[in-house]
């Protein structure tokens, strides 16, 4: 018999069967940006390259690797899944527009 699971969001006890999984995927936009032969022609990439290699010198495998992907999967109770559900970014309720 499955063992039961404890709420990734609240850490309460799920029993068998009755949990939900979340599953979480950050990624970097993939469309490339409009690029004009202007832009091809002023760009000075060897700059452009080395500025950015200084940058990644201070970052750790992990966080370089976060900044273009993240996954993650979660398991949750109904609680917290319908939770995520009204909010699932956390940000609360949406400001009131005025009248």
């Amino acid at each position: 018999m499955p063992g039961r699971f404890i709420c990734d969001r609240c850490g309460d006890t799920i029993p068998p069967h009755a949990h939900y999984v979340v599953k979480i995927q950050v990624y970097a936009d993939p469309s490339l940006p409009a690029v004009t032969t202007d832009d091809l022609e002023e760009t000075d990439y060897d700059a452009r390259v080395s500025d950015l290699l200084k940058e990644m010198e201070h970052l750790s495998e992990e966080e370089l690797e976060n900044a273009v992907h993240w996954q993650r999967e979660f398991k949750v109770c109904r609680p917290c899944q319908l939770r995520l559900l009204r909010d699932p970014l956390g940000a609360g309720p949406p400001p009131s527009s005025p009248p």
